[in-house]
């Protein structure tokens, strides 16, 4: 059996940058139509802004703020291999700044009604990559929703566009907690720590078909319009979990089973910021050195340039004592995302670092 059933990580998963402009900018170049967009400027000040093709230009979500859904049209259009942003974007396309966004395919913006779960849901889905959009209008009380992605999704972002709070967000891993659907966190907030509340994801894990929501307002108040967006780990592509920081410069060896593009980063034992690190906009001496300098943060507007980690050939090692990345015994969420797998074929070979 082949190690991977991805091998190139690139038709499903991407992060383009560009320069910002005043007159709408096309992003090309992609090895597909993107479906999951998440912006974030890198060199100066600006919020993120996370939009999706099921619901479409005028539905967006900004993590860093608790806000209902922002209908500004960041995102002017979905092209066969990019999108297009609305010139003078603020925060997506600014004259004189630097942009990224992580992206992914799920099914070329063409949802399906899903009726595996207790509530109906609208599902758009890759199966491959192990990738979803559902969209949902909550109960108030415990149900399921199908996710259509075929396997358990092991990372679950839920977030209501009509009530202004955080986003939740289940983890699915074992490896420190052996129920891990009783805990939770929420995105974007520094105080988040993982805590143990029935209310969110039902005490229930979920299966290969549906996932469960209670009663919180992060995933399921009566009426409200809710998005979530759902991750099933996929060998050689996708691999969540958490690890237990070192304290020291060279850090624990995070594996993965291929080279990071992109991964994302939470303290879950404690107060700390959530970030993200990307070798699409940071190298170290040498172009493709793995080495992920900037840190740009989920919760804040702000990018810093402090928390080095270094992506490798199997995984990625936090190379600071900062924090965000790497502090003495605790405990750290981790979603990465692959450039290439160590068996795959991509066009080039991972770099062992």
């Amino acid at each position: 059996m082949a190690y991977t059933t991805i091998a190139k990580p690139s038709d499903h998963f991407d992060v383009p940058t560009w320069a910002g402009s005043t007159s709408t900018t096309t992003v090309s170049g992609m090895g597909f139509k993107p479906d999951i967009i998440m912006i974030k400027i890198y060199d100066g000040t600006g919020h993120p802004i996370w939009n999706n093709s099921s619901q479409g230009i005028n539905y967006n979500y900004l993590p860093s703020q608790q806000g209902v859904n922002d209908t500004t049209a960041y995102v002017a259009s979905y092209t066969s291999d990019g999108f297009t942003l609305t010139g003078s974007a603020t925060d997506a396309n600014e004259n004189g700044e630097n942009y990224m966004a992580a992206t992914f395919k799920c099914n070329g913006g063409t949802t399906s009604s899903n009726s595996d779960g207790a509530t109906t849901s609208t599902v758009q889905a890759n199966t491959t990559s192990g990738v979803s959009i559902v969209t949902y209008t909550g109960t108030g009380s415990a149900t399921t929703l199908g996710h259509g992605l075929g396997a358990a999704p092991k990372i679950i972002i839920t977030k209501s566009l009509t009530t202004a709070d955080y986003a939740g967000f289940g983890n699915g891993s074992t490896l420190y907690h052996s129920d891990p659907w009783t805990d939770y966190l929420q995105l974007a907030w520094n105080g988040s720590t993982l805590g143990d509340n029935d209310i969110f994801w039902n005490d229930t894990a979920p299966t290969t078909s549906v996932f469960s929501v209670k009663s919180a307002n992060q995933t399921n108040k009566s009426g409200d319009t809710y998005v979530a967006y759902c991750f099933a780990e996929k060998k050689g592509f996708s691999k969540f979990g958490y690890y237990k920081g070192n304290g020291n410069a060279s850090g624990p060896q995070v594996y993965c089973g291929f080279k990071p593009k992109l991964v994302f980063l939470k303290k879950a034992d404690s107060t700390e910021e959530w970030i993200f690190k990307t070798t699409a906009i940071d190298h170290g001496q040498l172009p493709n050195d793995g080495e992920m300098k900037r840190t740009l943060k989920i919760n804040s507007n702000n990018t810093t340039t402090n928390c080095t980690i270094n992506a490798n050939a199997t995984g990625f090692r936090p190379t600071t004592t900062d924090g965000k990345a790497n502090g003495d015994n605790a405990l750290y969420l981790y979603m990465a995302f692959a450039e290439h797998s160590i068996v795959g074929t991509n066009g080039t070979v991972g770099l062992a670092i």
